[in-house]
Order: structure tokens, then sequence, then C-alpha cells
């Protein structure tokens, strides 16, 4: 046997195992630091180097097919990638619902929104890195029963319409716009990318408001909260947010209760969030809007 049919076996077998085992047993590899070194080593070896067209293999997102670097992409592949998010993606979205995801990267949690809202349901999908608006519009063309439902708008969503300097990180793939919370990191370079604040984006430029936002944009979020107070007041929808510093965590906190939100941790049952004290500054949340 050679070793390309070896190494093709083994990510069988690799794909197999995902799709075969609990999320929360695959959560605890990961938390086992020296079997996800081993495990990582051994993808590694076997997985194919540069972008390869592959179908995920398991997780909420199971079947579609992505662009992707093995090499630094395995839970995409793998289903593995914010699998508490996936969850809650499931349960809490509605067929025919607009969704909004803000930082929509390379399209994971986009293609996975459009398949939860449905065909009659649309997605808006904001990202603001140039090379990654173009490997998102890659991804979803490759999965064409969920094109037509999705519409791509390459920006930074803040708190100001004008252009914005956008700080890019170390691997070129992450970045945030100047003026957010969260990482202090040496930032490599920074461009200038149009600014989007949501509640123009709906109130001016007439376009349907969201039923559902997923934001998860580095720090960002303490600006893009900023441009959406009509939207919280008048079309209450529900909010997936990843925080990222103890800014940020304030920020959310205070602009999500005073518009009556209950913030809550995105984890089994979504237990309420008693206090800004107890909410973990990096923590991906459930925000619930008031009920009429």
């Amino acid at each position: 046997m050679g070793v390309f049919v070896i190494k093709k076996t083994l990510l069988k077998i690799a794909a197999s195992t995902a799709n075969i085992l609990p999320d929360v047993v695959k959560r605890s590899f990961y938390r086992i630091k020296p079997l996800a070194r081993l495990i990582r080593a051994m993808l590694n070896r076997t997985a194919p180097t540069g972008f390869t067209q592959v179908a995920v293999a398991a997780g909420e997102l199971a079947g579609a097919r992505l662009r992707l670097d093995l090499q630094l992409e395995k839970d995409y592949w793998l289903g593995t990638y914010e699998t508490e998010l996936q969850t809650a993606i499931s349960e809490l979205v509605e067929p025919g619902w607009v969704a909004y995801d803000v930082g929509a990267n390379i399209g994971y949690m986009t293609l996975m929104l459009a398949r939860s809202v449905g065909k009659k349901g649309k997605i808006f999908a904001f990202e603001a890195l140039p090379d990654n608006v173009k490997r998102l519009r890659t991804n979803i063309a490759l999965n064409p029963a969920l094109e037509s439902n999705i519409t791509i708008t390459s920006g930074a969503v803040t708190n100001s319409s004008h252009p914005v300097r956008f700080l890019i990180g170390p691997s070129g793939a992450m970045g945030k716009a100047e003026g957010s919370a969260g990482r202090q990191v040496d930032y490599n370079d920074a461009i200038e990318i149009p600014g989007i604040v949501l509640d123009d984006f709906i109130y001016q430029q007439g376009n349907p408001a969201p039923d559902v936002i997923k934001m998860d944009i580095e720090g960002g979020e303490v600006l893009a909260l900023q441009g959406m107070s009509r939207i919280l007041t008048a079309a209450r929808p529900l909010i997936f947010l990843e925080l990222h510093g103890h800014e940020a965590a304030q920020v959310a906190w205070d602009t999500l209760t005073a518009a009556g939100y209950q913030i809550c941790r995105m984890q089994r049952g979504y237990p309420p969030v008693p206090s800004l004290e107890t909410l973990d500054w990096k923590a991906y949340l459930v925000a619930f809007p008031p009920k009429d």
C-alpha cells in the first residue's frame, strides 16, 4: 500500500471517528493537552498541504463542502469548531428567519445559519478582511443549494459609516477595527475599509431587520453594539455574542440589559448570567430579547 493511500485511509478514519464520537468526548480530547498534541501531529503528517476541497465530517454542518487548509483548519473539517455555538444555532434559530453573521470569516457559521433558516430565510454575511471575503465567496459557491439565500457585505461593522482603519493580526486571517477592545497584540498591517452601521444598513438602506445576529469580531463588539441601538429596541433579535475583553463584557452587559435582554451562557440549558461580576470576559453568550 502506497504512502498516499495510507494517508488517505487515515484521513477517512479521522473523519469517520469525528462523525461517530459525541461532542463531549471530542471536547475532552482537546482538554487533555498531550493527547491533543498527539492527534494534531498525526493529522498533520497525513493531511495534504495547501487548500483542499473537503466535505465537513461531523457536527451541524456535516456534508457541506469547504475549501480548507487541513494543516491549520482541522476543526472546520472535523466539525469541532465552536460546538456550543453550533448547538445554539441548531436549537434556537428558526426556518424563515433573517440572520446576520457579523464576522463571517470563511463562512462556516454563515452556511450553518443558512441551513437553519431554510429556503424562505435570508442570511447577510459581514466580513472585513478582503482575503476572508474571497474564501467566504468560494465556500458559499461550493454549496449552491444555500448560495441564493446569502448576501455578502464587505466591511467592518462598527459605529461609523466612514472608512475604518482595520488592524490585521499576525496570521493575516484575523483582525479588528481600530478602537476595538480585546487582546493587544502586534498587528502586522492595517488597511482602510468601509464602516457599516447596522442601524443604517436597515433603517436607511432598506435591508430587512434581523431575527438573529451572530457576532464574533475580536473586540469590535464594543463599537458594533453602539451602532445597533434601534435594532435592539425595535427589531429585538436573538443575539449570539463572543466577548473579547473586560471592556467588551462591560459594554455588552450595559447595552443589552438596558434594552431588556436576558444574558445567558452558551451552555446546555442557557443558564442566565446573574451579574456583570460573574460574566467571564472571554465567553460566548446568548442574549434573549424581552418578551412582548
